[in-house]
């Protein structure tokens, strides 16, 4: 019988490599007489692959009775819809629940299992029935049977608490349940410790109550004023990460005693509040998050570059690099704030992704149905064709390039933290991925949980607080040869909030101007002159290596050090970074820039085969008018000639490429291009 397994990015049947670019299809909510129809629609984009939900609450058309056969409407034959995507050569991922979300009643969870948790020992009863039913039918579709083609199954989605429905059940608010359970656990029953944590005075645990602090800037409401309630504030966080983690466990496991046997898979939110990526990818076969970004990534100044820094994170921590549900068209009332999505905005969220390192993703919706609008392809198989051309060429595209086959050259990373954002300790607007991204420096987001990088250099990206052992992954990462930098901020506290250095930096020895001031500061002698707005850290007391700098009146001080520890380094500049100062000090490090654009908004990445003889540059214009953009390429240098092919317009140049490569490139308003470089003898 066929294996269906997670490899290299791809799902694999045998030898056959299945790329994840697909379209969501909701077959009950279509006419039946327009199925066939709207998948030869599909076929024609180019796209092999349809994803679907399977609404528990409409298949149970009646308490404890279920059709998926069509016997009491026809819009009900998940079977002849799965009998109908395989006559036409389709690879179908199935996502049946319990929880579907998707604009229908309830989430689609029957009203009778709606009033319980996730975790409910009721609901979970409830649950299981219908998943041995539904599962019935989608066994003899399984990739792993003969002539089979489903490849992949959803498990749940996107799994949350919902406190403000549920937290009565929990504990939150009322009797005592689960949370106090759970920080019981957490506590190892130590209720003096928790107190002491907390600030609190508690008599017992059935007492404990959380300390949720204010989610949304426009809200008024409870602030973080100190460690205990920050540490309050975190186990709650903790809670919730749990509370989703055992409730992606029963349902994977579940599934699986069911018999399925192929590969199980979770969607998460493309934030931290109710997920931890690194832990939910534990217990599924991988996870993919979903994104929904605002029409031609306007909602502010940061939008494209927290868009692709969820795709450079999901890199490190899921076995494929996946988009579970990319935003194709809008749901009800949305369409009143994002009003007409472009033909451009597409590619440019697209191309965003791709040059984050996106290696898949499903088009949610591919096709209208109730309560979504403005999809590619209509209810009734007929295509909108300012928009259907564009998904075309976006999937021409994918192949040609074929994602899962490259490497992404960059020799930079950032460590992330992802219960600190969850917190709201740190915002996704810090200033290292800003200068990054204002620099036009690719990189990777990486959680030092996960061990020790392979880049050459790593910046800091989090707050003042790191748990222990992950304090000791990025010592043992400088210990082996890597560079790690920090700027203002720089781990100096523990989980519990206790001072740590384990790492080797160093308290400043005062902080300088009550303000930020302008200084120029030079990484060495003979180096060039920066300027930096900031107010700054004195070392003057560390011995080593010292980065000075003339503060005016203030006179010169020590503000950063170079220390060798192992065979690697650590650098610690006691000010804000800027582009600027990303730049000199990688030309200082002599870390190199595989390819990168001096023109504003213009940002670019470049992927490579293994053998090095194609190459692909994916550069996006975010601005607001056309550019003419100049690119350099160093990466390419070397003896005879590139044919450059745009992947858009099929467009070939040659190039020498005996020195070093520069080219310029049109690209239009809130868009971009790929590029393809082939060596020629």
């Amino acid at each position: 019988m066929p294996q269906v397994e997670i490899k290299q990015n791809t799902v694999r049947i045998g030898k056959k490599t299945i790329p994840l670019v697909s379209g969501e299809v909701h077959y009950w909510r279509l006419n039946p007489h327009y199925w066939a129809q709207i998948l030869d629609r599909v076929k024609e984009m180019g796209i092999n692959v349809v994803a679907t939900y399977v609404a528990w609450d409409y298949h149970e058309y009646q308490r404890g009775k279920f059709d998926f056969t069509g016997r009491t409407d026809e819009t009900r034959n998940l079977k002849h819809f799965l009998e109908l995507t395989r006559e036409k050569g389709f690879w179908v991922i199935i996502r049946p629940g319990p929880y579907i979300y998707s604009e229908w009643p309830n989430e689609g969870v029957p009203a009778y299992a709606y009033k319980y948790h996730r975790l409910h020992p009721q609901f979970l009863a409830y649950a299981k029935k219908y998943m041995a039913e539904v599962t019935k039918i989608i066994r003899p579709f399984l990739a792993t049977k003969t002539k089979g083609h489903v490849i992949l199954l959803q498990a749940d989605n996107e799994i949350d608490p919902w406190p403000d429905i549920f937290g009565n059940q929990y504990g939150l608010n009322g009797k005592p349940g689960i949370f106090q359970k759970f920080i019981r656990e957490l506590y190892g029953n130590n209720l003096k410790k928790l107190n002491q944590d907390w600030g609190t005075r508690y008599r017992n645990f059935n007492e404990v109550a959380p300390f949720i602090a204010t989610m949304f800037k426009e809200e008024t409401g409870l602030a973080l004023k100190g460690d205990k309630e920050l540490k309050r504030n975190i186990d709650y966080f903790r809670f919730k990460y749990y509370y989703s983690l055992e409730c992606a466990k029963w349902n994977v496991e579940t599934y699986k005693s069911l018999g399925i046997d192929i590969p199980i898979y979770l969607n998460l939110y493309p934030f931290f509040y109710a997920h931890d990526w690194l832990q939910m990818q534990s217990v599924a076969d991988l996870v993919g998050i979903d994104l929904y970004p605002s029409s031609e990534l306007a909602e502010d100044e940061f939008e494209q570059r927290k868009l692709i820094d969820k795709v450079r994170y999901l890199r490190s921590v899921s076995r494929i690099p996946y988009i579970a549900e990319f935003a194709a068209g809008v749901w009800h009332a949305r369409h009143y704030e994002s009003g007409v999505l472009t033909p451009n905005h597409y590619r440019l969220i697209t191309l965003s992704a791709l040059l984050g390192g996106i290696c898949g993703w499903n088009w949610y919706m591919l096709v209208n149905r109730d309560n979504w609008y403005m999809s590619p392809i209509n209810e009734w198989g007929r295509t909108r064709p300012e928009l259907y051309s564009v998904f075309q060429e976006l999937v021409h595209v994918f192949k040609q390039m074929d994602p899962p086959s490259l490497e992404k050259l960059t020799d930079v990373a950032v460590t992330i933290n992802p219960i600190q954002y969850a917190a709201r300790t740190l915002t996704h607007n810090s200033a290292i991925l800003v200068a990054l991204y204002n620099a036009d420096v690719d990189y990777e987001l990486f959680d030092p949980r996960l061990g020790v990088p392979h880049t050459k250099i790593l910046f800091y990206s989090g707050n003042q607080w790191l748990d222990r052992q992950v304090q000791k992954n990025l010592r043992s990462y400088v210990e082996k040869g890597g560079i790690l930098v920090a700027f203002r901020n720089f781990p100096r506290k523990d989980e519990e909030f206790q001072p740590s250095d384990l790492i080797g930096f160093h308290e400043p020895s005062r902080i300088l101007f009550e303000f930020k001031r302008k200084f120029d500061v030079q990484l060495a002698p003979n180096r060039p002159k920066i300027s930096v707005v900031s107010s700054v850290f004195s070392f003057d007391h560390v011995a080593g290596k010292k980065i000075e700098a003339q503060l005016g009146p203030y006179g010169k001080h020590t503000i950063g050090y170079r220390k060798k520890i192992g065979k690697g380094e650590l650098i610690h500049l006691g000010f804000e970074p800027t582009a600027e100062v990303i730049l000199e000090l990688l030309h200082y490090l002599k870390i190199p820039l595989y390819a990168y654009s001096p023109t504003r908004e213009v940002k670019t990445a470049l992927f490579c085969r293994g053998d090095k003889k194609k190459c692909y540059l994916v550069a996006v214009n975010n601005g607001n008018e056309e550019k003419s953009a100049l690119v350099h390429i160093p990466y390419l240098r070397g003896k005879g000639r590139l044919v450059v092919r745009d992947l858009f317009t099929r467009e070939k140049e040659s190039l020498s490429s005996d020195r070093a490569v520069k080219f310029t490139v049109s690209l239009s308003r809130k868009d971009g291009r790929v590029f393809e470089f082939k060596r020629v003898s």
